[in-house]
């Protein structure tokens, strides 16, 4: 999809720092802001590596705000109980989990992850083997946000699924129709 120096401006604006890692913009809001970001998974700190698991990233502020809002509300446990209670739910996540990490695992070049499995095999098992948003417990949900950015990519990830769900149901539409671009958003 590619992005450009406005791009990056708004990701600024929304993000409220410039983007790390940034490899692309995989999915845009309705008027044409970033949507979803597509992060590298390995952070080069000089001297040293640091991994960074959440490689689909939810960029839009009202989303974020809109999502935050039902997780102030418990909905993340509610979200968690509904999977582990239905095996079939169980399933897709964990599927949804696996491609989640091999998808993180092909933004990395062959000779840099030999390396990191020779030179680090602790960092290598959570980039090879975390889930979404680096969580390892693949019957576990950390946020919404991370499920949902997934899903807004490739429409797989169960708990994404009900996040849609409960956004159509919360405000009548999964998408604004209208992001913020980053501005300031009001309390209701």
């Amino acid at each position: 999809m590619g992005y450009n120096q406005k791009d990056l401006e708004i990701l600024e604006r929304q993000l409220g720092r410039k983007p790390r890692n940034l490899v692309d913009i995989i999915k845009r809001c309705k008027d044409g802001s970033p949507q979803v970001v597509v992060t590298a998974p390995i952070l080069d700190k000089g001297d040293s590596i640091g991994i960074f698991p959440t490689t689909l990233w939810l960029t839009c502020p009202e989303l974020n705000y809109r999502i935050g809002k039902l997780e102030s509300r418990g909905l993340v446990q509610e979200v968690q109980n509904k999977i582990l209670g239905d095996k079939k739910l169980s399933k897709r996540l964990a599927e949804a989990h696996k491609d989640y990490a091999n998808y993180r695992m092909s933004l990395v070049e062959d000779d840099r992850l030999e390396d990191l499995k020779e030179n680090n095999p602790g960092q290598y098992k959570v980039l090879k083997e975390s889930g979404v948003g680096g969580i390892l417990e693949f019957e576990g949900i950390k946020c919404l946000h991370t499920h949902f950015a997934q899903y807004l990519v490739d429409e797989k990830n169960p708990v994404g699924e009900m996040v849609a769900e409960l956004l159509k149901k919360e405000y009548g539409q999964i998408e604004p129709e209208e992001c913020s671009m980053g501005e300031s958003l009001e309390e209701e």
